[in-house]
């Protein structure tokens, strides 16, 4: 039977990564439009709220039929926040954390068969940058 308290985990890291996109922001802020602004903002206060809804979850049973893990997700959701914190384009980060509401609402709302299709695309949305870092790294060497 799964715990109360088995969303604290992931409760915790979509609270990071709301934090890791409040950071963006403050970081950022200077040179991002007012639109920039406004979904980095609405990203940070939408995964915190999710977040606390998660936190009094007992989410064992939602993973289980979603088939994920607690360890998955808060995996992702960990190269996400990094992803959100280093990436150069504040459209991606955006992407990304959009990526990551998506996870967290599939969770707060219980909803198992979105769950699953949720954490992939914030897999796929992940690679992309990883794949314009490349890119940029070879240009770079071939100057």
């Amino acid at each position: 039977m799964p715990e109360v308290t088995d969303g604290f985990d992931v409760a915790r890291e979509m609270g990071e990564a709301a934090k890791a996109v409040m950071d963006r922001l403050m970081a950022d802020y200077e040179t991002l439009t007012k639109d920039e602004v406004r979904e980095l903002e609405d990203l940070a206060w939408d995964l915190q709220s999710q977040a606390a809804r998660i936190r009094t979850l007992a989410v064992g049973a939602l993973l289980a039929e979603a088939e994920t893990s607690i360890e998955a997700i808060n995996r992702e959701t960990r190269r996400a926040r990094k992803a959100i914190k280093d990436i150069g384009k504040v459209r991606q980060a955006i992407a990304i954390g959009a990526a990551l509401l998506t996870v967290a609402s599939a969770i707060a709302t219980r909803n198992a068969a979105g769950l699953k299709p949720a954490v992939n695309t914030l897999k796929d949305v992940l690679k992309e940058p990883a794949k314009d870092l490349g890119k940029a790294v070879v240009k770079k060497v071939k100057g």
